[in-house]
């Protein structure tokens, strides 16, 4: 589809639109709402959706304009989609190859109402876009909690139901959910039933039966099978897998490596014409752990115009020395016992497993959790379950709490808090091309 005829469909969309939504009164309200929002939410870190919301209206996104993307998010059940495709130009394919579903099937539980808008389906999983109207403020919804089920039976994915804390005043609210799994969908059933809770009223829970009419396009799976070497550390990609939703990239890396790779940061995909496809930026961004066998990392699907052949640059890798991956602390005691001196930073420990720290430098202007979990002496494992922060000019203050509620035993000290976020990259780069057709 051209860029012409693309204008035209989002025309077509605009002229559903009554003309006074477009007026820049209107525009300006709901700027000076989402940046009030955004200064409101900074330090709880929940001002994702809006910053979105704020660059599709006002900046210009770089595939819409920002009066047709503004007038395109009033109509129901296009909102979500006009967010997705700022963030993601897979999803952008998607809507204009007429692959996504509408479902519009809903249920009313206590004056609330789930609707459930419209899904996305392939082999790598599913997004199901959801709308959900209240008779009460939807600004004390911290969370919600999700489930899909296939004939009965919970599908075996990653289930990820993304909600963004709202302003008060807010009584609808559209949003999605992201179904993820390395192992393949299963769709000889094409029967489903979403299951969604809102935390704050857990004895409502909706329960949509819906059914997917629409053919699931099949993968397609490219071998590539080439090492990379970047700063002495070795990496191998396997294969490359484009689904409608997004690409995945097998990789594995060398388990003799001297440095332990914390994150790839940036991974680009570039076709012959150096059109770029990056990394999934918002949902679910990978399978399996960095110390598997084989992993996979998740990048902007370009299914609808598979290339001739493409380049793959890896870019930005966190990496630290494995002499450095952990802090070892003493709950009991309030202490840290020895913290490697590569490790910038100043570690407080406080009560109910709570640790605090300072993150310097802080460079990238983003939100980094540094632990992921901790090791206690009889080797057990325990994950961190919440996490606050506080940004600064030159730093961020962050706090992780350890839950210790449904635990079989506390863990015993010294415990060890392994690094799972750093921003130490590797100096050098690395890339492979790769002959698709």
């Amino acid at each position: 589809m051209s860029q012409f005829e693309k204008e035209q469909q989002y025309i077509e969309l605009l002229g559903l639109v009554p003309i006074e939504t477009l007026q820049s009164e209107a525009q300006l309200l709901a700027y000076k709402r989402l940046k009030k929002q955004r200064i409101r939410n900074k330090r709880l870190f929940q001002s994702t959706i809006a910053v979105a919301i704020i660059m599709i209206i006002f900046i210009g996104s770089i595939r819409m304009s920002p009066a047709i993307a503004y007038a395109a998010a009033q109509i129901p059940g296009l909102k979500t989609l006009v967010e997705l495709i700022a963030l993601d130009k897979g999803i952008e394919d998607i809507v204009n190859n007429e692959y996504y579903e509408p479902i519009n099937a809903s249920q009313t539980i206590n004056g609330k109402t789930l609707t459930i808008t419209g899904v996305v389906a392939d082999e790598s999983g599913m997004i199901i876009s959801y709308k959900v109207k209240s008779d009460e403020d939807l600004a004390i919804i911290t969370s919600v909690k999700t489930e899909l089920k296939q004939s009965d039976e919970l599908v075996k994915a990653t289930v990820g139901g993304s909600w963004t804390g709202q302003q008060e005043g807010t009584y609808e609210v559209e949003n999605t959910i992201d179904i993820g799994t390395s192992q393949g969908m299963d769709y000889s059933s094409k029967d489903f039933e979403l299951i969604l809770s809102l935390c704050e009223h857990p004895e409502i829970v909706f329960e949509i039966p819906f059914t997917l009419k629409k053919e699931v396009k099949s993968s397609k799976r490219f071998p590539i099978n080439k090492h990379l070497t970047i700063d002495e550390q070795r990496f191998t990609i396997h294969e490359l897998i484009i689904s409608p939703i997004r690409s995945e990239l097998i990789m594995s890396i060398d388990p003799a490596n001297s440095k332990k790779i914390l994150y790839f940061e940036d991974i680009r995909i570039y076709d012959e014409q150096q059109e770029e496809w990056g990394k999934i930026q918002n949902g679910i961004v990978g399978f399996g752990n960095y110390k598997d066998e084989q992993f996979s990392i998740l990048l902007e699907s370009n299914y609808f115009r598979i290339p001739e052949s493409i380049t793959i640059e890896l870019r930005e890798i966190e990496a630290i020395n494995k002499a450095d991956e952990f802090i070892v602390i003493d709950f009991e005691k309030k202490k840290v016992i020895s913290q490697p001196d590569n490790i910038n930073m100043k570690l407080e420990i406080k009560d109910n497993f709570e640790i605090q720290y300072k993150v310097i430098p802080y460079t990238k202007n983003e939100f980094k959790v540094v632990f992921n979990n901790l090791i206690d002496a009889d080797g057990e494992i325990y994950h961190s379950n919440s996490t606050w922060i506080s940004e600064y000019e030159n730093y961020m203050l962050i706090g992780q709490f350890f839950d210790m509620k449904n635990v079989e035993k506390l863990p015993v000290n010294p415990v060890k808090l392994e690094v799972a976020r750093y921003e130490k990259y590797l100096t050098g780069t690395g890339s492979v091309q790769v002959q698709l057709r």
